[in-house]
């Protein structure tokens, strides 16, 4: 009941910020997608409007069945080039091939992952090599915002599906041993104050980054 009640309400609660801004975010960070891409935490399919024709394929992982139903409609709608395949299973599970990915996608999906330093490892893994990591995701406030965040955060979880408030996603990414190569701070206008603090970039595992910079000098 609660996992359709979720899902229900996901899109009418995100409109307003789509509106406002969310919405283009994410066209420019999807716009930098290439070659065969990992969606991390798809939901209903707000993404799929915004990827660019001529990916090689694309894979969804999406573990709630309200939202994948909902995401199944709109993957029927499309009108996307290449082949898209939705796992119905959480990241953890889901049977993916390691080293074959050239664009993993996250966005307000690592909030929700029970493991944070578990699915960046995995991430890491699941990169080509070249490969890259596109995120846009609510963090962590500095100060007193911060520190309200993480008071609420307990009962946030509950409410939101097990949505963590207060995580600091490029803190977390560098010690997963990302370089974060491009990043942007902005803030998730008309989703109150404890979550509208927002990041968005580009990051790569520093073993990659560390080979690509050897292989240019």
């Amino acid at each position: 009941m609660a996992s359709r009640l979720h899902a229900a309400l996901y899109d009418a609660a995100l409109a307003p910020a789509e509106r406002a801004g969310l919405a283009e975010a994410r066209r420019r960070l999807l716009s930098r997608t290439r070659g065969r891409v990992l969606e991390i935490g798809a939901g209903t399919g707000l993404n799929l409007d915004h990827y660019p024709v001529g990916l090689a394929s694309l894979d969804l992982v999406e573990p709630d069945p309200a939202m994948r139903a909902k995401l199944g409609g709109r993957v029927r709608r499309a009108r996307l080039a290449p082949p898209v395949d939705v796992h119905a299973a959480s990241f953890e599970d889901a049977e993916l091939t390691p080293h074959s990915y050239d664009t993993v996608v996250t966005t307000l999906a690592l909030c929700t992952v029970p493991d944070l330093p578990g699915a960046l490892a995995r991430i890491a893994a699941l990169l080509a090599p070249g490969g890259q990591l596109l995120f846009l995701e609510h963090v962590r406030a500095p100060g007193l915002r911060g520190r309200l965040q993480s008071l609420a955060a307990p009962l946030w979880r509950r409410l939101a599906a097990g949505c963590h408030l207060d995580r600091d996603v490029p803190v977390a990414l560098r010690q997963a041993d990302f370089v974060i190569s491009d990043i942007e701070r902005f803030r998730l206008a008309r989703t109150g104050p404890l979550l509208a603090p927002a990041v968005a970039g580009l990051a790569w595992p520093r073993v990659a980054a560390t080979a690509a910079a050897t292989a240019t000098s």
